[in-house]
């Protein structure tokens, strides 16, 4: 899964209808066809579970999904007293996987009313960087997009995107969200899967309300083999080496 990030310390992003403006603007096809191009190896998800896993659910992304939210980003903007504070999103250069999103979003964004302003930097950069809590003035951010594999993000409580703990313990950006965290408490002591299923459902309710991040799709990283060899076994999210055999 591909996402965007958010912070919630510094304006524009402290304000909840901002980041709903946001998540309206953005449209998941877009960022896919820069992304991937071919729709052969991505997939339009709504579920900040993955597609196709037990927990997965498109409740709350219609806008995401059929991109289709842009004149009610205009105008729930426009109603949040959003003051032209730029939206500063850091955009690696060097790695190929992360380097579309911020482009295309950076536009979906100036489309809907945002002002932005794209920091060109590298990976590296936006790593040490996104650990930053100083305003955007001093070095800080507002957003940043990076990737998940399928088997990290799986239930709200492996979710580290979801984590809502702040600043004490909290992933970057530092949602402070105490029901966030009682949801995801909830999901870890639930006994049966139809609990499980229930809760999770209501976690994605609530993180789309909250906008704790956006999902942006998720795609297949394709890969081939030598046809001498064998034995090749499927892993979570990367292949593992052991059962291999090559003939001579």
């Amino acid at each position: 899964q591909t996402l965007g990030r958010m912070n919630f310390l510094h304006p524009p992003f402290d304000n909840p209808k901002v980041r709903r403006a946001a998540l309206l603007a953005v449209k998941q096809k877009d960022v896919l066809d820069a992304l991937v191009g071919s729709s052969k190896y991505y997939q339009i998800c709504g579920s900040f579970f993955g597609c196709g896993t037990p927990f997965s659910t498109d409740v709350g992304s219609e806008s995401l999904t059929k991109g289709n939210g842009l004149a009610e980003a205009k105008k729930l903007l426009a109603e949040s007293g959003y003051d032209g504070t730029p939206v500063v999103i850091m955009a690696p250069g060097d790695v190929v996987t992360l380097k579309p999103q911020p482009i295309v979003v950076a536009q979906q964004l100036r489309d809907a009313g945002f002002k932005v302003d794209v920091v060109a930097t590298d990976w590296q950069t936006v790593v040490t960087r996104r650990a930053s809590q100083k305003s955007p003035k001093e070095g800080g951010w507002n957003m940043f997009f990076t990737n998940w594999v399928v088997a990290d993000i799986l239930n709200p409580v492996v979710n580290s995107s979801l984590n809502s703990r702040g600043k004490n313990g909290g992933w970057f950006g530092w949602a402070d969200d105490p029901k966030m965290e009682q949801l995801r408490d909830a999901f870890a002591r639930a006994s049966t899967p139809e609990e499980r299923t229930k809760i999770a459902t209501q976690v994605q309710e609530y993180a789309f309300e909250q906008v704790t991040y956006i999902p942006l799709g998720q795609f297949l990283a394709p890969a081939a083999w030598r046809k001498e060899l064998t034995g090749v076994l499927d892993g979570p999210a990367t292949p593992v080496f052991w059962n291999i055999d090559k003939s001579e």
